[in-house]
């Protein structure tokens, strides 16, 4: 599909529409904090969502730059500067330090714990499939998938190979929790795997002007079923602030079918895809430059809310008890 095709490409860097293209500055602490600002003045996607005044921002920090601003002074008030955005998918990287915004990531309890899960929930005698850590649980009545991480790619076999295995079960939960993104392409080849018929799952929007709200015409994203039986009982996607990036566009994607159900907490956001950009000192940047919004048109930037609030409890913990696996247990066992 097109529209998927041109998401896929945003999300391993491709550049935003060329629609700035600003004049050969000098190597100067000055000239490099105004390239870095005026790029970002033009081509980020959130300052509305947000509620920013970039111009106030430039006032506030500008006063701090000098002619003999030494680099890593110049890195310090970009790294403050950058951190006004509070966008996870905002970095600054130079030979001796990385800007990045983690506040997005603790901004509530962690809600996961590995060794809980490996030794109660997958135990020894899990299978490992691809990237997908996965388990027959609760008397053998429903599936566990961990999945950790969308940086290693998924292909249709793995995830074939998972549904076809549980398909006689009550139901899957699918852990994604802490999760950092990676590959939006394993966005699709794994929802597709659910996907009962063709279903709007979320409408991206490109940046292409220097105003603040100057975006491309919406750009409705469609999945269409990969398997002719696939998964459509009860699937529990469980979910908390560590969910960021990929993650959560899977997490809204799959929202999109009427089996799903998430529990947990809210997700981290971004679903702003992000595009990058070189300081004249050779310094290199990224920053989001879309926006996408649910199917109805809800803006999920800063985490979706979960169906069912969960909180792994410490005094679970003790016993052995994961209380979101056991709420999803119970939510799934009901249907």
């Amino acid at each position: 599909m097109r529209q998927i095709s041109v998401l896929i490409l945003l999300f391993i860097f491709n550049s935003c529409s060329e629609f700035y293209l600003g004049e050969e500055v000098k190597n100067t602490p000055r000239e490099n904090f105004n390239s870095l600002w005026n790029t970002l003045d033009q081509k980020y996607s959130f300052f509305a969502y947000k509620n920013i005044n970039w111009d106030e921002v430039y006032l506030k920090y500008s006063s701090k730059v000098k002619d003999n601003t030494t680099d890593i002074e110049l890195f310090n008030i970009f790294f403050q500067m950058l951190g006004e955005l509070r966008d996870a998918h905002v970095n600054l990287v130079s030979p001796f330090n990385v800007s990045r915004y983690e506040d997005v990531f603790t901004k509530g309890a962690e809600n996961y714990d590995n060794r809980l899960i490996q030794t109660h929930y997958l135990k020894s005698d899990y299978f490992i499939t691809g990237p997908f850590k996965h388990q027959v649980i609760s008397n053998g009545r429903i599936g566990y998938v961990r999945f950790a991480s969308f940086s290693t790619e998924v292909t249709e076999s793995e995830i074939y190979f998972i549904i076809n295995k549980y398909k006689n079960l009550d139901g899957i939960i699918f852990d994604v929790r802490s999760n950092g993104g990676g590959y939006v392409s394993n966005v699709f080849t794994i929802c597709r795997a659910f996907a009962d018929e063709r279903r709007h799952v979320y409408t991206s929007f490109i940046k292409t002007g220097p105003g603040h709200e100057e975006f491309s015409e919406p750009n409705k994203v469609y999945l269409d079923p990969s398997l002719k039986e696939p998964f459509t009982k009860p699937v529990c996607i469980l979910t908390n602030r560590g969910c960021y990036s990929a993650t959560s566009f899977f997490v809204l994607a799959m929202k999109a079918f009427p089996n799903v159900t998430t529990v947990g907490d809210t997700t981290g956001g971004g679903l702003g895809a992000p595009t990058g950009g070189e300081l004249p000192n050779g310094w290199s940047f990224r920053f989001s430059c879309t926006k996408t919004l649910s199917p109805s048109g809800i803006n999920f930037e800063d985490g979706m809310p979960p169906d069912r609030v969960k909180i792994l409890r410490s005094s679970d913990i003790s016993k052995g008890i994961d209380t979101i696996i056991e709420d999803a247990v119970r939510f799934i066992l009901l249907k």
